[in-house]
């Protein structure tokens, strides 16, 4: 396996960058899930969506931004990634069930807005299949929970 080179950057953009390289590592796969409106607004923010999920067992690995933005959460070996996004360009992207996320183009545009090259982006030690749900405005990336 390669070893990571992450451009260095502090606080919230450096936690950003991390967190899109991980999601981003090189075998793993994305799919659209169901989206999910109802006649009451189920999910009202990341806030309210982390606290009803550690309800169910999770525990908050990160939460970004004040109001939150985005937050990582965990239970067993299942990630759970909540965030609103605030680039009106990837809210259409995620939003679109005919876009294949795994298309090369958005790829270079999400690593484009990372500021780092395809060859910087470290394989997977173990692909993960995301998928990519949307609860009115709140997105939820999960992953399976098998090992």
């Amino acid at each position: 396996m390669g070893e990571k080179t992450i451009p260095s950057k502090t606080g919230l953009d450096g936690a950003v960058m991390a967190l899109r390289l991980h999601l981003l590592e090189k075998g793993n796969r994305f799919e659209h899930g169901p989206d999910y409106e109802g006649n009451i607004k189920a999910l009202t923010d990341v806030r309210q969506t982390v606290r009803m999920y550690e309800g169910m067992g999770y525990t908050k690995l990160v939460e970004l931004g004040d109001p939150p933005v985005y937050a990582m959460l965990q239970r067993g070996h299942r990630e759970l990634h909540v965030f609103q996004p605030q680039d009106p360009q990837i809210r259409q992207w995620l939003a679109d069930e005919k876009a294949d996320p795994n298309d090369p183009a958005i790829r270079a545009m999400l690593l484009s807005k990372t500021g780092v090259s395809e060859n910087q982006v470290a394989a997977a030690a173990k692909p993960r299949r995301y998928h990519i749900n949307e609860v009115d405005d709140v997105f939820l990336v999960t992953t399976d929970d098998d090992d």
